[in-house]
């Protein structure tokens, strides 16, 4: 986005090209890069669908497993799509960040042992699973992660929305969720039994016994919750990346109501806009303190690939 400003200088009309932040862009961003880590399956449903991802993530449908609007079920060839979300670049460039509505309403991090979008059509048209028959989900975990024996399984709070670029907050589900070794022995696995289409999320909630609070970010002029988005990176956590989703209009800032974080914690505060359709950010480290303001001042022009790299290299 371009705004042109004209002003009078020594008698001369001077045009200041101002690039703006383009929130429109932007959006357009995370949905492209959501379809790019599409990846599709074509199967026979009448004979049972098992496929793997490219990350190592396997689904497992049962012969009539898939019905149709109507509930009519379906036989002939399925398309089966997958995400498979595993780091934190990926979380952001998606916009698919680790934040779970607990039990009395607010939101608090989760640690992430892997976030997916699953779905199922035929010609086009939206399928659905039997009522009673869901589908298997095994998940490579890392045998090194602290608190594997502590994840559960998550859902879109929304379950309604199948779209892939859904906006999304977890809850959790009481559905199987256990780790045990792979069939040949490599190491840990996570086995679930799933029974929606959409996103799907094995988590477990981060904890931390230190006195909370709430912080506050302040962005540059110009910018504001339509056209960036700012994140929390937890140090030390590769699987834990949140959003601030409040935006405080009168004191233009961005906050989290809930007043859940840390002090003491180590973080980077990383904001991302599009400016000129170009990838833009400020990737800043601190140690959160009392009532915490962090002030962004400026951001640089970027890459994807290069903002991949940033973010992987984060501690």
């Amino acid at each position: 986005m371009t705004t042109l400003i004209g002003c009078k200088d020594d008698d001369s009309n001077v045009i200041h090209d101002i690039k703006m932040p383009d929130g429109e862009a932007l959006q357009q961003k995370y949905s492209d890069y959501i379809e790019d880590a599409k990846q599709h399956f074509t199967a026979t449903a009448e004979n049972g669908v098992s496929i793997v991802g490219e990350r190592g993530t396997q689904l497992t449908f049962y012969s009539g497993a898939f019905t149709d609007a109507e509930g009519n079920e379906v036989v002939g060839e399925v398309d089966i799509e997958l995400i498979e979300i595993f780091d934190k670049a990926e979380m952001l460039l998606s916009k698919k960040t680790t934040q779970g509505r607990q039990e009395d309403g607010s939101i608090a991090t989760l640690i992430s042992g892997g976030e997916f979008f699953i779905n199922a059509k035929q010609d086009g048209e939206q399928l659905f699973l039997k009522p009673g028959m869901g589908f298997q989900l095994v998940v490579k975990a890392d045998p090194n992660e602290e608190g594997i024996m502590d994840m559960q399984l998550f859902v879109n709070e929304n379950e309604e929305c199948l779209e892939a670029d859904c906006d999304v907050v977890w809850v959790e589900v009481q559905q199987r969720l256990e780790v045990g070794d792979t069939p040949n022995g490599e190491g840990g696995t996570y086995y679930a039994f799933a029974d929606n289409f959409g996103w799907t999320n094995i988590d477990r909630w981060y904890s931390d016994p230190r006195p909370k609070t709430t912080i506050f970010v302040d962005v540059p002029e110009g910018y504001d919750n339509t056209n960036c988005t700012v994140y929390l990176s937890y140090d030390g956590e590769p699987n834990a990346l949140a959003r601030f989703d409040v935006y405080d209009t009168e004191m233009e800032m961005f906050t989290e109501h809930y007043g859940l974080i840390p002090i003491g914690l180590e973080v980077h505060f990383i904001i991302v806009s599009i400016v000129d359709d170009q990838y833009h950010y400020a990737i800043q480290g601190a140690t959160i303190g009392e009532n915490h303001v962090e002030v962004i001042s400026e951001l640089a022009p970027t890459t994807e690939a290069e903002l991949i790299q940033l973010i992987e290299d984060l501690p």
